[in-house]
């Protein structure tokens, strides 16, 4: 369904939801009965979330001059160990540190 807006001459501007198939140049004024003229506006389109647009508008203007960052901002805090690594591989758990499982520990050889 598409709103339309209809003027007539000797009422003022009125709308009309009905579908697209069905629109005609003209169409009865619900005040005095008169036929009025269809008036073109521009569509209702959606328009860009307010942060998005920001970020964009972000983006666009570090594209030629980027900002430079003296510091990592704020947000959540670095874990306390290193559990893992890509360049040292796994950190070893002492066994009086480790959780207990639901298995049975294997037997020693």
């Amino acid at each position: 369904m598409a709103t339309y807006v209809f003027r007539c001459a000797e009422c003022s501007d009125f709308e009309v939801v009905q579908p697209m198939s069905a629109v005609r140049p003209t169409h009865p004024c619900p005040g005095c009965g008169g036929p009025s003229r269809r008036v073109f506006t521009p569509p209702a389109l959606r328009t860009t979330p307010a942060g998005l647009h920001r970020a964009a508008e972000a983006a666009e203007a570090s594209a030629e001059a980027p900002q430079v960052v003296h510091s990592l901002p704020g947000g959540a805090p670095r874990p306390r160990s290193r559990r893992w690594s890509p360049f040292t591989g796994a950190v070893p758990v002492a066994a009086d540190r480790r959780p207990a499982g639901p298995h049975q520990p294997l037997p020693k050889p």
